[in-house]
């Protein structure tokens, strides 16, 4: 994947959203909640797409992520919802390394190698007045 300028991502907190204004999230909830409207990649370990929120039309870039280390079968999983401004920004966004994602305010579920159950989802680097 080829590496952009983080300065080309447009990213507003999306204080009018339901998933900002939550203080408890569920993976059930955030399942439900969006509808497709591109699909960046669509691998088994990789899967990127631009979603908008239902209920207030904001638009999330979402990243699915699995570290494969071919033993016992438990693999990590990450996924990341960060809400982005518009389509290009989303775009911008699927060029990035997945580590590069990690410094963008964003919805994060984690389930680590080893974990008995997964962390989150919760929002990371949220500043919620």
């Amino acid at each position: 994947m080829g590496e952009e300028m983080a300065a080309d991502v447009r990213t507003t907190e999306p204080t009018e959203c339901i998933l900002w204004k939550t203080d408890v999230l569920t993976i059930e909830r955030l399942r439900e909640i969006f509808d497709l409207v591109t699909t960046y990649e669509d691998d088994s370990h990789l899967i990127r797409k631009l979603l908008r929120c239902k209920e207030c039309g904001h638009l999330y870039f979402r990243e699915f992520y699995e570290e494969i280390d071919w033993q016992e079968g438990k693999d990590a999983q990450y996924w990341t919802w960060i809400p982005v401004d518009d389509q290009e920004s989303a775009e911008n966004l699927s060029k990035l390394s997945v580590m590069k994602l990690l410094m963008y305010p964003s919805i994060r579920y984690d389930y680590p190698k080893g974990a008995d159950i997964p962390r989150g989802p919760a929002w990371h680097c949220r500043r919620k007045s």
